[in-house]
């Protein structure tokens, strides 16, 4: 009866009012510059209503060369403070905890005229693209941009810092040895692949100080198998743990496709939305859930005594429950169904069980970095909007 998803939850000095975490999406809602607007604040207010426990914000980029889309938020300068500060009020005066999820995107990254950095000059395997690779002064700067990123994150009143070391951004590039081919401090063993990650962290730590939470999403393993393991991947979650992470939120490294981030919800299904908007639930094809929980049992099973936030595929308050009643995890997070339904954690609360609304037809993904951030599916000029947008004549 969705009695564990709403016990209150620790992170670091923080208690949670339940265990529910919008995890991060891309709003596709910043001005050019990489500034909060004001669609960006009341996107954000509607989330912070919605009741969940904790809200981790869409990846903002610390550098320039880190900006993964066009229109996406950054911190990578001080002019960003005022307008984050107005978002993390709103947050704040609807009783809701935020924390900022720092990125860099290194070889994904996607702006026009832009060219990416990143540990070595391995074409990204999503987009194709051939990027710089950077040097050891290079590396030592973006440490520092980190740190900043952080320390303007604590000036606009965030509640922790949340790092994005996974899903084949930059930090999870240093990670694995299929994009990792240095042979300097920064490559080759374990230890020189996890450097940078853990610098970044005790950059990060060392400005915000030991009453702030820092969390991580971590990439576990690569998509391919011939990649980063997922024991090496363990032993760095204790090593963060030792160094005072107070939280991991578990994912995949290195992709092939964006898709293996949403499996098995696996591709963009518009035949599925369009059913599901004519009749609703009905002939809703289940699958497994929470299909990153593998990942949740090896940290718990490697000894990490660190909260774990398990994101992917949850779908039901069943499954809510099941996790952490299981002990698999310590707190559920969902992004796709945030979108759909800003309020589905005060639903939740108030008493609402079985599944959520979102059925991952993944059209809200499409649009990321052209159109702001919305289910394309709630009516039906929703979706015939969808289709004149991303098929029809000057799409993009």
């Amino acid at each position: 009866m969705v009695a564990t998803v709403l016990q209150e939850g620790r992170i670091g000095t923080l208690v949670l009012k339940n265990r529910i975490v919008r995890a991060a999406t891309s709003e596709t809602m910043a001005s050019a510059e990489g500034l909060v607007s004001d669609r960006l604040v009341a996107f954000y207010e509607d989330l912070a209503r919605g009741g969940a426990g904790l809200i981790i914000t869409g990846h903002i980029y610390v550098d320039r060369r880190g900006q993964y889309t066009p229109f996406q938020t950054g911190i990578h300068d001080d002019a960003c403070i005022a307008g984050l500060r107005r978002l993390v009020d709103a947050v704040h005066a609807q009783g809701g905890t935020i924390f900022a999820e720092l990125a860099h995107a290194g070889s994904q990254g996607t702006v026009p005229g832009v060219t990416p950095v990143a540990p070595s000059v391995v074409a990204n395997a999503i987009f194709g693209t051939e990027p710089d690779e950077l040097t050891a002064d290079d590396i030592e700067q973006l440490v520092m941009a980190f740190r900043q990123g952080a320390r303007r994150a604590i000036a606009a009143g965030f509640d922790g810092i949340h790092l994005h070391g996974g899903n084949g951004y930059l930090i999870s590039q240093f990670r694995s040895p299929l994009t990792n081919l240095r042979n300097d401090a920064w490559g080759g063993s374990a230890e020189n692949r996890n450097r940078f990650f853990i610098r970044v962290y005790e950059a990060v730590r060392d400005e915000v100080g030991d009453d702030v939470p820092v969390t991580a999403r971590i990439g576990m393993a690569d998509v391919d198998p011939a990649g980063l393991p997922v024991e090496e991947s363990v032993a760095l979650v204790r090593e963060l743990e030792r160094r005072g992470l107070d939280a991991v939120e578990v994912t995949y490294n290195v992709m092939n496709t964006y898709r293996d981030n949403i499996r098995p919800y696996v591709g963009v299904r518009f035949g599925r939305a369009l059913r599901h908007l004519a009749f609703g639930a009905v002939g809703r094809p289940y699958v497994e859930e929470a299909y990153y929980r593998p990942f949740a049992q090896a940290v718990k099973a490697g000894g990490a005594s660190l909260p774990v936030i398990l994101v992917g595929g949850v779908r039901s308050t069943a499954m809510m429950d099941e996790l952490i009643g299981s002990g698999d995890t310590d707190f559920v997070a969902m992004a796709r169904p945030f979108i759909r339904e800003p309020d589905i954690a005060r639903q939740i609360v108030e008493g609402r069980v079985g599944p959520v609304d979102c059925v991952s037809c993944n059209l809200c993904l499409m649009h990321e970095g052209r159109q702001s951030l919305r289910c394309w599916r709630r009516t039906w000029p929703d979706l015939l909007r969808h289709v004149r947008l991303h098929y029809g004549p000057g799409r993009g």
